[in-house]
Parts: structure tokens; sequence; C-alpha cells
């Protein structure tokens, strides 16, 4: 150490050669660091944000199905006979990896006595009940935090519909007929009135 001390001082140009080796160390630390930010940074970036969300939305989802319970449904449907179509968020029942039951707003519910259970393990199914109404239900998350539908047209709101469409389209056959009637017989007075008044004054020529 002593010997080195003496070199420099004998000698500047060595101080000089030492000090610019520490500079040129120092700058070349100062562009790796940059590097080293970004490339953290972008690892950081690269992870996905959604794991939470996903555990949250589908967090019983299973390889081989969903365990029995209770989720939350999107469902659509279709009435072909009015062609009434909407699409609801709201509870529904699997038992065995099929569909069971949806539940409505109202308390109400429609369970697999009106319909044949579907097979719903990949989180989707489709079926058409006894009434004929077709239902499309994707599994979208669990029971807890669902937010159902605050209302929704039951199937048998759907019907009871139906059923009031057709009796207000035969009321309006019904009066048509009956005005068609009353037409024609109004025609028929007013041919056979004059008729008589026809007859009445061939008479008085006579």
């Amino acid at each position: 150490m002593f010997v080195s001390n003496l070199i420099i001082n004998q000698y500047p140009i060595f101080n000089i050669k030492i000090q610019q080796m520490g500079k040129i160390k120092l700058l070349n630390l100062l562009k790796i660091l940059p590097l080293i930010f970004f490339t953290f940074l972008f690892v950081e970036c690269k992870k996905p944000d959604n794991y939470d969300t996903q555990e949250y939305s589908l967090g019983n989802f299973e390889e081989d199905g969903y365990p029995d319970g209770t989720y939350c449904a999107e469902i659509d449907y279709y009435y072909s006979e009015t062609g009434t179509s909407s699409t609801y968020t709201l509870l529904v029942e699997i038992e065995n990896n099929e569909l069971t039951v949806i539940h409505w707003p109202n308390e109400g519910w429609l369970d697999d006595s009106h319909f044949t259970p579907p097979d719903i393990s990949n989180g989707e199914a489709s079926f058409t009940s006894d009434e004929g109404v077709d239902y499309t239900i994707r599994i979208i998350g669990n029971e807890e935090n669902c937010s159902t539908s605050s209302s929704a047209t039951t199937e048998d709101e759907l019907i009871q519909q139906k059923e009031n469409e057709e009796e207000e389209y035969r009321k309006r056959e019904d009066e048509e007929a009956e005005y068609q009637k009353k037409q024609l017989e109004e025609e028929e007075e007013k041919r056979k009135q004059e008729e008589e008044e026809s007859k009445q004054e061939e008479e008085n020529i006579e």
C-alpha cells in the first residue's frame, strides 16, 4: 500500500489514469441502471392483473365442473310464440354438473320439472322448456357477490302474455265479425227499403 501511494505521488500520471478508470466504471454503471430498471418494470407489467377477478368470478370452478351449489348466471331467453327475448342476471342451482333450477327475482323459480337438466360442466348450457321457451345460461360467478336483475319476466308471465295477446286477437276478430255482420244487415235493410219504394212508385204510375 505504501509503495502504491509512493508511486502515485512520484508519478502523477498514474493518479490521473486511476481517476479516469473510476469515471469509466461509474459511467458504465449509470448506463446499466436504466436497463435494469426498465427490465424490472417490463416484468412487472407482464404479470396478469386478472388473477383475483378470475378467482372471484369462478372461484368454485374445477376442471371436472362445478360443485353442487348456487351460482350467478347470465340468462338469455327467447319465446318464439310472441317474439319476446331478453337477458337477465339470476341465481341458478347446479347439481351433479347439471342445471336444475333458475331463481326469479320475485322469489319464484323454474325447476327441472319443466325441462330436462342440461350439462353445464363447461360453464354454459341451453335448453327448451316444456312451454317452448328457449334458454341459454352462462355461469359468470359465485352466489355471494351476484348482482341479480331486480325484475325479470318469468315463464308464467310469458305464457300469460301470450294468452292475453291471443285473447285480445280473438276479441278484435269478434268485433270485426260483428261489425261486418251489422254492415250486411244494414245494406240488406236498405236494399229491401229501396225495392219497396220502387214497387210503390210503379203502382202509383199504373
